[in-house]
């Protein structure tokens, strides 16, 4: 029998834990995002804050990594629940191509885009330079030394057959070489729909055009490197500049069939998308992106189960080579 103390005891016990144990446990998920510097983990952050705050099962927890690759290798660890990168690497790893060959992950799925950037081909307006043959030869710098810019306009222009002077520069001695006109121009990537401020400056000191591909170059370019993206803007769509097509850098979020549940996906991108102004606050360009449509155009493999299900609820036609087999 007990004492009445230690009923008192007993009683203040179980009321600490009832307080202790929430009545309905968060699900935590991990958000492998890249480095602290980056302004894409700042992105991040802030897609996480629209979550916590709008998802009330979910748990978003943002983890510093080294990026892309670093992203997927723990999610294939299980370390994180999602990740983000550039949807040309998640291809290549989807397909278990150029780095990643003989380590497909055909469990990859798509979530969203956060930041299509306008890779953009600008040359000297006095350049005799108007079409991307044109650049045969000439002094041209493919995007900054070392940079993922770089890397891809020179795998583009072999497969087109072109072979500019490279001029392997940092950017400032790039736009440099092109303001007294030892250079016809470069590759620099921006906004969404927008050059950037780099290029803003250029345009300031002399005139400037931008390069269009094709749609014989781009079918050729995608033919041979299908993780490349394009995008075409309008008659002054980009102010300024008439029509043309480039590609475009896809940066977004990912994760693996299994790693996350169709509910949570279907959570998550409700708050991503209803739910703009903290992402925009940290990361302005994010208010060019037109996030259910952008997803659904530029993403690259298949979207997850609850992805496909979330966007047809919001009216978004999703075409079938994005519809994962788990749904077939």
């Amino acid at each position: 029998m007990k004492t009445f103390k230690g009923l008192i005891a007993s009683t203040a016990i179980t009321a600490a834990l009832a307080l202790a144990t929430p009545l309905a446990a968060q699900e935590r998920v991990a958000f492998g995002s890249t480095a602290q510097s980056s302004v894409h983990y700042t992105y991040a952050v802030s897609a996480a804050k629209a979550i916590n705050d709008n998802a009330e099962d979910l748990d978003i927890t943002v983890i510093v990594t080294g990026g892309a690759v670093d992203n997927l290798a723990r999610l294939a660890r299980g370390q994180v629940d999602m990740g983000l990168g550039t949807y040309a690497t998640i291809y290549q790893a989807y397909s278990g191509i150029g780095k990643f060959e003989g380590q497909a992950m055909p469990n990859l799925r798509g979530l969203w885009v956060h930041s299509p950037a306008t890779q953009a081909w600008v040359v000297r307006e006095d350049s005799g330079v108007g079409s991307l043959p044109d650049l045969e030869g000439k002094p041209f710098t493919p995007g900054q030394r070392g940079s993922a810019t770089e890397q891809l306009a020179i795998q583009m222009l072999e497969v087109l057959g072109i072979q500019p002077d490279f001029q392997r520069l940092t950017l400032s001695d790039a736009v440099d070489a092109v303001k007294d006109g030892r250079s016809v121009g470069y590759v620099k990537a921006g906004g969404a729909g927008s050059i950037d401020g780099t290029t803003m400056e250029l345009q300031a000191f002399t005139p400037i055009n931008m390069l269009s591909f094709t749609d014989e170059e781009k079918a050729k370019v995608q033919e041979a490197l299908p993780f490349v993206s394009f995008a075409s803007y309008a008659d002054g769509e980009v102010e300024d500049f008439p029509a043309f097509t480039v590609p475009v850098q896809v940066i977004g979020e990912f994760t693996t069939s299994d790693a996350l549940s169709d509910e949570q996906v279907m959570a998550i991108l409700e708050a991503i998308a209803d739910n703009p102004d903290v992402q925009t606050n940290a990361f302005p360009s994010f208010a060019d992106v037109d996030v259910l449509q952008d997803s659904v155009d530029l993403i690259n493999i298949p979207l997850h189960a609850g992805a496909v299900k979330f966007y047809r609820s919001r009216g978004i036609e999703v075409p079938e080579e994005l519809v994962p087999p788990e749904m077939k």
